[in-house]
């Protein structure tokens, strides 16, 4: 345990749950205060599920060329059904939570300013402090993947929607504080391995971070913050967001296990790297590395999608959705949706009280 290596542990065991609360962020802020339905939302999910197959079938054919022993009958499998098998768990838990945001934003509507408040300020008082105990609460049982999403989105679709927009110096104050409860957080454990465990620390102890999670309360503090200086900026350029089309499929590729194992644990072993002079700037230059290896893999996906099947993105699931509409067993289902009055009424019922 030196100082050198806590820094390393802040900057990498951290970084990564702040960045999927800031990617998760952009995603849902436009969600948010657009009107979801079963349909177009079910279409996103079609269109992500190309992505999703047309990498996991690469990927898996890549391997069993090149590098079988890497592969297992599992992740065959999975390969061949990605999202239901959770290849990607941040793809499949986006899924869900797509199935299921039609229901949770009328449902958030329904209750009114002064209810959805009252979940929000409940769910981060009861899930804010259990995130940052080191020990099995449940908050690891009900808050991961799907839940965790819904989490933040009741958290940013109440500050979006109701409360008072943080000014540039509070969101600055936030950030600086959900680092400095991390520092904290990370000294104490520290105090107490040094004090109390000496040779023999628990390995869970030893890897502990307070940003273990992309709900934890310092990835909160932190990554939301970020997205919404940026979310300030008034600032374009076509080449910047042409790359950013490209971010998903970054980490589709550099998280499909095998390929992961190739990487990180075959090509780039960070614990040789580790001891070596200029340890960060090397491990800096291998991440933006292979961030640019799969960009410009990506390129080429895009490129052949652009000649196929984004001629006419949707028009499968557009056939396949109004066929299934004309079976007689899907007509004679309920409406999904109760009367749109329950959100006004609901609403005026909050302002009496």
């Amino acid at each position: 345990m030196t100082p050198v290596r806590e820094i390393f542990s802040f900057l990498f065991l951290g970084a990564g749950k702040i960045g999927v609360t800031i990617f998760f962020s952009i995603s849902t802020w436009f969600l948010i205060s657009s009107e979801q339905s079963i349909k177009h939302n079910f279409r996103r999910i079609w269109l992500m599920e190309r992505e999703l197959l047309f990498w996991s079938l690469t990927l898996l054919i890549t391997f069993t060329l090149a590098k079988k022993s890497l592969l297992s009958p599992t992740m065959m499998l999975n390969s061949v059904f990605p999202v239901i098998t959770s290849l990607w768990w941040y793809a499949s838990a986006y899924a869900s939570f797509l199935a299921i945001l039609p229901f949770l934003q009328y449902a958030l509507l329904a209750m009114g300013p002064k209810r959805h408040t009252q979940l929000a300020l409940m769910l981060l008082l009861v899930f804010g402090p259990l995130s940052l105990v080191p020990y099995p609460t449940i908050f690891g049982v009900y808050i991961n993947n799907v839940a965790g999403f819904m989490y933040l989105f009741i958290l940013l679709s109440c500050y979006k929607l109701y409360l008072k927009q943080f000014n540039v110096k509070q969101l600055w104050i936030l950030m600086a504080s959900g680092l400095l409860i991390g520092v904290l957080i990370t000294v104490l454990k520290d105090a107490v391995i040094v004090l109390m465990f000496a040779d023999n620390t628990p390995t869970k102890l030893v890897t502990y971070t307070p940003f273990r999670d992309f709900i934890a309360l310092p990835s909160l503090m932190v990554g939301i913050p970020i997205f919404l200086l940026f979310d300030r900026l008034h600032f374009y350029s076509k080449y910047i967001n042409f790359i950013a089309k490209s971010a998903f499929a970054v980490y589709l590729i550099s998280e499909y296990l095998p390929m992961r194992d190739l990487l990180w644990s075959t090509l780039f072993d960070f614990k040789d790297i580790y001891g070596k002079p200029f340890a960060l700037l090397r491990i800096i230059v291998i991440m933006l590395g292979v961030y640019a290896a799969c960009t410009l893999c990506d390129f080429a996906r895009r490129g052949l999608f652009a000649l196929t099947l984004d001629r006419h993105p949707g028009r499968w699931f557009e056939a396949l959705w109004n066929k299934a509409a004309q079976w007689s067993w899907v007509q004679s289902l309920p409406k999904l949706m109760v009367d749109s009055r329950i959100p006004s009424e609901t609403k005026a019922h909050d302002d009496a009280e």
